[in-house]
């Protein structure tokens, strides 16, 4: 990439103005020209983080900070020489908001096959609603996030809704033998079914901070049978 495709940055910083945005790739696409003692602004409820060659060098918690080698001493290493020249560093950064995404939503597609011991074989709808943080921005950017330059809620909701889905099978199975026992159980089950899943939104670098289940339903016909 030649120097007049690039961007040159003194100041690195972003705020959420949507309430969504989870990660804000600076720039865009591509690689900047980071001037030596650029500054890097990190807000609340926020993480920096500095990327050279592809590669986290360092995560920056709110405040303002200098980008300077004394700061980020593994800079020296990674490039042999200190980056004291009047140079720039070709270099690109994450913002990752760090606050609860809340009233994300979770729901069955198709009905889900349960094996009822009173009825037989039941088709059942489940939905719900979950909040996420995330809690390790290394590991976040790494495993979902890739290069795309901007990540929002809408990017990720559906996913971990086919996450929870697929626990939530096996947790029926497992603590339910009968949806004639099911009322009442919503918020009990909800609690087991997140802790269920903590470790697996740990592997994203996410925290499942609450799981709620709002109903479950079977056909109609078992309906009123229940009824």
């Amino acid at each position: 990439m030649g120097t007049d495709n690039l961007v040159f940055l003194e100041i690195l910083e972003w705020f959420d103005q949507t309430g969504q945005e989870i990660v804000q790739r600076i720039p865009g696409h591509g690689s900047a020209e980071i001037k030596y003692g650029a500054q890097m602004i990190v807000r609340e409820n926020q993480a920096g983080v500095f990327f050279y060659n592809g590669k986290a060098i360092h995560v920056f918690g709110p405040g303002r900070h200098t980008l300077k080698t004394g700061n980020i001493p593994i800079l020296n290493k990674i490039l042999a020489i200190p980056w004291g020249l009047s140079s720039p560093l070709r270099a690109e950064s994450y913002f990752i908001n760090l606050k609860t995404f809340p009233d994300l939503k979770w729901g069955t597609r198709d009905p889900v096959a349960f094996k009822d011991s009173e009825l037989g074989l039941v088709r059942l709808r489940a939905f719900g609603m979950f909040n996420i943080r995330v809690i390790q921005p290394l590991l976040f950017i790494n495993s979902l996030i890739g290069t795309v330059s901007r990540f929002t809620t809408a990017d990720i909701e559906a996913y971990l809704a086919k996450v929870i889905v697929s626990r939530l099978n096996d947790y029926m199975g497992d603590n339910l033998d009968t949806i004639l026992n099911l009322p009442g159980k919503y918020e009990a089950w909800a609690e087991g079914l997140k802790e269920n899943l903590i470790d697996e939104f740990a592997h994203f670098g996410l925290s499942l901070t609450d799981l709620f289940i709002t109903s479950i339903t079977p056909p109609q016909e078992v309906q009123k049978l229940m009824d």
